[in-house]
């Protein structure tokens, strides 16, 4: 089909997080797609520590162009090694272990900081493109598409498709979903990155990612290969004593301090290390049954999740989530179809993911609750034990290896080949599903 100039699509993506600037990356790919880009900074620049590249992640790097930045800083993997471990935050004891990957096509090992994700898609991005300062105030939709107003008094549109990659606190998630309401979680996260030279003199530490638990908090502690030492941390914190709005504030240590006087010395000893931490309010909602609105508006990464951080691997959900989505845009002008049919096709693949991994979420609370009700009463260390062992089995393991590739061609040869949609399962590939990661439990 010859591409017209009248036929060009007119797209604003809102929002230049992992998964706003991949969908940047993938549409500014598409010949028939005239794209516009917006975020609320002054500049771009990522907030927090550090970020996991998981297997998924390497994937869509490589699709972005992105993968040659990272594996410069990135090191191959050794099967000798631990991996990540499973750890009692109380004892210290050793629950679970896995060992790095040593397959010629597996990635590298990787924890980085965020700003060189970010750099390494920015570098994928013409300089300049991406209009800062600007956020949005307004979104108005009518038959000639969606304009918006932004909060200095500036305008743009209108557009025949608006992408909502604007994060959890999502403005164009507001308004298309306005009666969806986002509550604080109780929870916060503290996270740092210091020196290696500083947690260098404290016995215990192990030199793999390690999650360190308790009953109601955990602690992760991750050597990082460029002498750098990440510490992040979750705690229980009362409404009244957190401001909603501190999102990467920075907050003194014995602020941090005292959630952590339970655990044991090791990690008592790393929680005093830092002179000062970042603060992150955790917020959550209800699944969305669908991530699209009125034919002409889809959310993507955070904004259609809101999922509070639960698995660590939110630049590969949004990555999948653009990647999905620039295909069904290239696949329904290719048949001469819609916009509204588009994003139809990329709710009906990616929804049911989102499905599985809040699935996942009620797993959780299931199995606390069944040790919970284990008579007579397990003592707090064996609580925590059996509840990593759980959580952390080999059974969720796919969430890493999912290759949304192949569910989008599986879910496109079903649609060509006139097959019943609703037999297709799209929560989990098997091939995914049965690449799992050995987990070695370690016997008490």
């Amino acid at each position: 089909m010859t591409i017209q100039p009248q036929e060009k699509i007119r797209v604003a993506v809102i929002g230049t997080g992992p998964g706003g600037l991949a969908a940047i990356i993938h549409l500014l790919r598409v010949p028939f797609v005239e794209l516009s880009a917006f975020d609320q900074a002054t500049e771009l620049r990522e907030v927090g520590a550090g970020i996991s590249i998981n297997q998924n992640t390497w994937r869509h790097l490589h699709l972005l162009g992105a993968a040659n930045a990272i594996e410069q800083i990135s090191a191959r993997g050794d099967g000798t090694k631990v991996d990540h471990e499973q750890r009692n935050g109380l004892t210290g004891e050793l629950i679970a272990q896995s060992f790095q990957k040593v397959e010629i096509n597996a990635p590298p090992r990787s924890r980085i900081e965020r700003y060189k994700l970010q750099n390494a898609l920015l570098g994928q991005v013409p300089k300049g493109f991406v209009q800062l300062s600007k956020e949005l105030s307004k979104i108005e939709e009518s038959s000639k598409g969606t304009d918006l107003t932004f909060e200095d008094g500036t305008t743009a549109g209108p557009f025949d498709l608006l992408i909502g990659a604007d994060g959890i606190r999502s403005a164009v998630r507001k308004h298309a979903f306005p009666d969806h309401r986002l509550s604080y979680t109780g929870k916060v996260a503290y996270r740092v990155i210091i020196p290696q030279s500083k947690v260098a003199h404290i016995k215990g530490i192990p030199k793999a990612a390690t999650f360190w638990h308790t009953k109601d908090t955990h602690v992760y502690t991750d050597p990082l290969d460029n002498g750098l030492f990440e510490i992040a941390t979750r705690a229980s914190e009362p409404e009244e004593d957190i401001k909603k709005v501190s999102w990467g504030q920075k907050v003194k240590p014995e602020q941090v301090q005292h959630h952590y006087d339970h655990y044991c010395e090791t990690i008592k000893q790393v929680i005093a290390a830092p002179d000062e931490w970042l603060e992150f309010a955790m917020f959550g909602g209800p699944r969305l049954e669908s991530v699209i609105s009125n034919g002409h508006i889809a959310l993507l990464g955070d904004a259609s999740h809101p999922l509070s951080g639960a698995f660590g691997s939110g630049a590969a959900f949004a990555f999948e989530d653009a990647y999905v989505l620039a295909q069904a845009l290239l696949y329904t002008h290719k048949n001469g179809e819609s916009v509204s049919q588009a994003i139809r096709l990329y709710d009906e693949v990616r929804s049911p993911h989102y499905k599985g991994l809040y699935q996942i979420l009620n797993n959780f609370a299931s199995n606390a609750k069944e040790i919970e009700a284990i008579s007579p009463p397990l003592i707090e260390n064996d609580f925590i034990n059996e509840r990593t062992r759980r959580n952390w089995n080999a059974e969720n393991k796919w969430i890493y290896e999912y290759d949304v590739t192949k569910v989008w061609k599986q879910y496109i040869d079903t649609i060509d080949a006139g097959k019943d949609l609703t037999k297709l399962s799209l929560q989990k590939n098997k091939e995914a599903e049965t690449a799992i990661v050995p987990v070695i439990p370690v016997s008490a």
